[in-house]
């Protein structure tokens, strides 16, 4: 079979079974959804109404006025403005009422167009509005809250929700209640409008399955959605749901329930299946016209795409041959047509063109890369140069410092010079970054401190100006180093130190119980330098006598991480300090380093290490 009847056949099934396969599973998709969604609104509308009815009982603004009336603070007159006030300002409240055991005629406030609405009705308001003792009593009963009682008034055409609260008989001196008459015209329209705009059935349900807002308060129990509602309203379960169901009629129905926590009363919002579905029946119609057109354009455009794929597609075959010959200079036909196959053509070309121009970069890019390097270990040995390589063999002391930089260079850096006959300075820092830019600012840094230390022998002194004077450099880099720096005088074993913000170093002295290591007692002012000036450094000092030492490091040693990214730690630091204290200061140094390294075995180094040992003899 030839390549164009196999892409004429195979655009043809292409453009039958999957559009079936497909369209036929949308369509259940749509239908699955269109319930779903039909069911999510049909809840949330139920939710919304049952939300409204709570809101138009008013048991708020009524609990408020309970308390402002059994304030015994308040005369008649405080409370009857009182009352007047809420009829202006809750357009709900019609009617609030005051009963007080032994008086015959309550106090008594309608609202005042309502009352005009009743006049017009041929209604008197008072007779309307005014609830008897007897009715009071038959209504609460024993509780403190009474919310029902729908009373339907048809010559007002006006729906009316009784609210009856027991006052305190301590804080108003009488037994008394508080009666309040709530229009539900406001929530009667809301459900009309609702289902107008929506097109559903909102019914609410009393607990005898009578429906509310029909006159003749219709017993619709024969509906199973109505008997669910009910039952749960009998369980004092009133958590909301969905449920499909079928009419007495036959009308096949979506429905969702709810319930209002003011009143006894459950919520039915219905839509009818038909309604719901009727964007699926449009979308099955339109279903099958879509296949046919689609069909019949596949046809033709597989006829088209065949003949004009075919022979374009034997040039490029022959053509990528020769390319995998090695056959570079090459230049494929086609760039001139402007389909994918001329964009083809000239990919093939430009791949071309890239892999000529790739190889040249290549070459370049190695003597630029073999150029960095020749740059960098030539700065390396320039660094190497600042360090001290060998130290001199003193009579009373041992010395010995190391530098191993995480990169080619790096910014960690320490020394060791002689101040005049008997007084020597160590100093050990860490500039704050890696590579290139920590090793020049670790330049500047050596040059200023050798500068200032040769001019001052408090280090203290030396540490303040240096912070002062690197600030004054410094301009906006955003750099600064951490130093400890300490005199030590050959004769009296006295050093005294001072610090930037560096950890202390550890010390063994003579003075402690055991003789073991521990952190040498920190100075009391102390600032990192390079970030601030106008910074005093404090100055602290120290006795060492035979058989002491002193350890500077810098973090690099203590935060080295090992696979587990457990640190090296200044504890393990410690116990490798007395287990080595034998060692010379060299062979001392040259351990703890190897040690730091086996650590962190198989994880890159990622700071600079450096240790300066000076043991006294």
């Amino acid at each position: 079979m030839s390549l164009r009847t196999k892409l004429l056949v195979f655009s043809i099934i292409l453009a039958l079974i999957p559009v079936v396969i497909v369209g036929t599973r949308m369509i259940q998709i749509t239908k699955d959804e269109l319930k779903s969604s039909a069911n999510e609104h049909l809840s949330a509308v139920a939710s919304r109404v049952a939300q409204e009815i709570d809101n138009s009982t008013q048991l708020g603004p009524l609990r408020l006025i309970r308390k402002a009336v059994e304030n015994k603070n308040l005369g008649g007159k405080e409370k009857l403005s009182l009352l007047t006030e809420v009829i202006k300002n809750v357009t709900d409240i019609v009617a609030v009422q005051i009963s007080v055991e032994g008086y015959s005629s309550p106090m008594l406030v309608t609202q005042v167009e309502f009352s005009n609405h009743l006049r017009a009705s041929s209604l008197m308001p008072k007779e309307t509005l005014e609830l008897k003792p007897e009715r009071i009593a038959a209504l609460l009963k024993k509780e403190d809250l009474f919310a029902g009682d729908v009373v339907y008034l048809p010559e007002a055409d006006a729906w009316l929700l009784t609210i009856i609260l027991r006052l305190d008989e301590d804080k108003f001196g009488y037994p008394a209640t508080l009666s309040a008459r709530i229009n539900l015209g406001s929530l009667r329209q809301s459900i009309e409008k609702d289902e107008q705009t929506h097109k559903i059935f909102i019914t609410l349900i009393d607990p005898e399955s009578r429906q509310i807002f029909d006159p003749d308060r219709t017993d619709i129990s024969g509906r199973k959605l109505v008997r669910t509602t009910i039952g749960l309203l009998a369980s004092d379960t009133r958590i909301s749901g969905v449920e499909p169901y079928t009419r007495p009629s036959g009308d096949k129905m979506l429905g969702a329930y709810d319930f209002p926590t003011s009143l006894n009363w459950g919520i039915n919002v219905e839509k009818n299946d038909a309604d719901a579905y009727m964007a699926v029946n449009k979308m099955v119609r339109d279903w099958y016209y879509s296949i046919i057109a689609g069909f019949s354009f596949a046809v033709i455009a597989a006829i088209f795409v065949s003949v004009s794929l075919t022979g374009p597609l034997r040039r490029l075959t022959q053509a990528a041959h020769r390319i995998s010959g090695g056959d570079l200079s090459f230049r494929i036909e086609g760039k001139e047509k402007k389909d994918e196959i001329g964009q083809l053509s000239q990919t093939f070309n430009k791949m071309l063109g890239d892999l000529r121009q790739y190889m040249t970069d290549l070459e370049e890019t190695t003597k630029a890369k073999e150029r960095v390097e020749s740059e960098l270990n030539l700065a390396k040995e320039i660094q190497e140069s600042f360090l001290p390589k060998t130290f001199p063999e003193l009579e009373r002391i041992d010395i010995w410092g190391k530098c191993d930089p995480a990169r080619e260079v790096g910014g960690d850096y320490f020394d060791f010079f002689q101040l005049d006959d008997k007084n020597y300075g160590m100093v050990i820092g860490d500039v704050s970054g890696k590579g290139v830019a920590a090793a020049l600012f670790m330049a500047v840094s050596r040059t200023l401190f050798r500068i200032l230390s040769a001019q001052e022998l408090s280090p203290d002194r030396v540490l303040t100006e240096f912070n002062d004077r690197l600030v004054a450099l410094d301009q906006g880099a955003n750099m600064f180093i951490t130093l400890f720096y300490g005199v030590f005088n050959l004769d009296t074993g006295r050093l005294l130190y001072s610090t930037a913000g560096h950890n202390m170093p550890y010390i063994r002295s003579s003075r402690n119980g055991e003789g073991g290591f521990q952190m040498l007692p920190p100075v009391e002012q102390t600032m990192v330098a390079g970030i601030m000036d106008g910074m005093t450094m404090g100055s602290a000092e120290t006795l060492l006598h035979s058989g002491d030492a002193i350890i500077l490091y810098t973090d690099g040693m203590t935060e080295a991480v090992d696979d587990k990214e457990e640190e090296f730690g200044e504890d393990r630091l410690e116990e490798l300090l007395n287990t080595y204290i034998s060692l010379s200061a060299k062979d001392m140094c040259e351990k703890l380093i190897e040690d730091v390294k086996l650590f962190q075995t198989g994880m890159p180094q990622f700071d600079d290490m450096t240790m300066f040992i000076l043991k006294v003899r």
